[in-house]
């Protein structure tokens, strides 16, 4: 993909669509504690905070990424659903067409970061593919990849770890599937690991990143397509768009979108997690969209053999 230059006009518009996604978010949280408190659980805003976080985000991302109808009722029970949630912002920066060619490389037992509603499940199609782990500890989102997964045929290859990546949660799961030994030691598991837009939402960014490079095999591939923070000290970032990515941190990002930060310098994690290591062997990472509050990265990493 070559990527085309952003003509004032859409780079404008690139820089105010997260707030259009942040106003969207905002408003299915805020749905989603109206309707408990009218249920009677006047304290779950405080109590239940994080119950209530994961219900409205996966509700929102459901409809975000899938382009159809709140699956959910509105406050009104006489209103007509919701609409579909469309962003304009795919159209601008050709995110999307990133994926392709990345997640074509994957092979062998793969583990699929945070695979959502499962978007990307129609490129994990390929013949060299043996079986594939998804770790998606959003329990909404369960029933829209388990349909995705049969819908493309994959669902005798595909399993649902209700799990993040931290080692206490994965590790236990793993072991369920008897992927590494009760109680043992986690080394080399995966031939594949791939994340799409989820490294900006893990817990405890480096540990778990080099949890997830302990997990490849020597030769393994991490496939990586990550929005980033915007590299504003270089020729090809932007002021603007960094404080712009500030700002919408400070209205409530993280708070709605399933922790994703904005501000993560996910290659500069890469590169250091690995260092005891003697690096990667190969490390072939792009940039794309640098003056945009959304920049991203796409890589092929290769663990030393």
């Amino acid at each position: 993909m070559k990527e085309s230059r952003l003509t004032t006009q859409q780079w404008l518009q690139a820089l105010i669509e997260p707030g259009f996604i942040l106003s969207k978010a905002m408003s299915y949280y805020i749905q989603t504690n109206i309707k408990a408190i009218l249920r009677g659980q006047v304290l779950a805003p405080i109590l239940r905070s994080q119950e209530l976080r994961d219900e409205a985000f996966g509700r929102f991302w459901v409809a975000f990424s899938s382009n159809r109808a709140d699956p959910e009722p509105t406050l009104d029970a006489d209103s007509q659903p919701q609409a579909q949630i469309q962003s304009p912002l795919d159209e601008i920066q050709n995110s999307t067409e990133l994926i392709p060619p990345i997640l074509a490389q994957a092979s062998g037992l793969v583990l699929d970061v945070g695979p959502g509603t499962g978007t990307q499940m129609p490129l994990l199609k390929s013949p060299s593919i043996k079986a594939i782990y998804g770790a998606e500890p959003c329990v909404g989102l369960h029933a829209e990849l388990r349909k995705r997964a049969v819908d493309e045929g994959l669902g005798a290859k595909y399993t649902i770890l209700p799990c993040s990546v931290v080692q206490k949660e994965l590790g236990v799961e793993l072991e369920k599937h008897g992927l590494v030994p009760e109680g043992g030691e986690r080394g080399g598991v995966f031939d594949t690991i791939i994340t799409v837009r989820v490294l900006c939402s893990v817990p405890e960014f480096e540990r778990t990143t080099a949890e997830l490079y302990s997990l490849l095999k020597p030769g393994g591939k991490m496939l990586v397509v990550e929005h980033v923070v915007n590299p504003w000290m270089t020729p090809k970032g932007s002021v603007l768009a960094r404080v712009l990515q500030g700002v919408y941190h400070a209205f409530g990002w993280r708070w709605v979108m399933g922790d994703c930060c904005m501000n993560r310098d996910t290659e500069g994690v890469l590169r250091k997690v690995v260092e005891k290591d003697g690096g990667w062997e190969s490390f072939e990472m792009e940039r794309w969209f640098g003056t945009t509050c959304l920049p991203y990265i796409t890589g092929v990493l290769v663990k030393r053999k």
